[in-house]
């Protein structure tokens, strides 16, 4: 729907979205970035961070370990909080079950051996040529700078064919970083 404002899904939705989480490892030697290939459920044929839902009594802290050792065989040991992202459906069929906060993490060290899952496939890529167009349509507003050291607190108003028809971006140093 034309005219849609980011401000109106804010005010409506802002108390009901469902947190969800996201891990990216990032491997700060090699100047490199590990994106996972959704292969399956929301999100499917898009490359991403781990992460996902939390379970029951579960923390964002909780969930984002759970979720990155599940889809990428990796279980975070130093890592920090780089952004809160607030996504919001609209457009023609607006899907507000979609409505989502994401909690962003940046993990530069961890247990374990980066391996594919049923739900994911991961790959490294060199941070200074992630390949956005294979990404959400979001990324591209904020993951550059979360890479390069940013807190990223955002919302973001999708409208059809899931592209960013409106959003507001505050970027910030991101606490935890070194």
């Amino acid at each position: 729907m034309d005219g849609e404002k980011i401000s109106d899904y804010i005010d409506r939705y802002s108390d009901s979205l469902r947190d969800v989480t996201l891990c990216y490892f990032v491997d700060k030697k090699a100047s490199k970035v590990l994106l996972a290939m959704k292969k399956r459920g929301f999100g499917q044929g898009k490359l991403n961070g781990a992460g996902g839902k939390l379970k029951p009594g579960e923390t964002i802290e909780d969930a984002m370990i759970r979720e990155s050792t599940e889809e990428v065989g990796a279980r975070p040991k130093n890592y920090y909080k780089a952004a809160v992202l607030r996504f919001y459906f609209g457009g023609s069929n607006p899907k507000s079950e979609n409505n989502q906060r994401v909690h962003v993490y940046i993990a530069d060290e961890w247990d374990g051996e980066i391996s594919e899952s049923e739900e994911m496939k991961p790959e490294w890529f060199r941070m200074d040529s992630i390949p956005l167009d294979m990404m959400w349509d979001d990324d591209k507003y904020w993951l550059p700078h979360v890479l390069n050291g940013k807190f990223v607190d955002a919302h973001f108003l999708f409208g059809d064919s899931n592209k960013v028809i409106d959003m507001k971006i505050n970027y910030r140093t991101a606490a935890g970083k070194n």
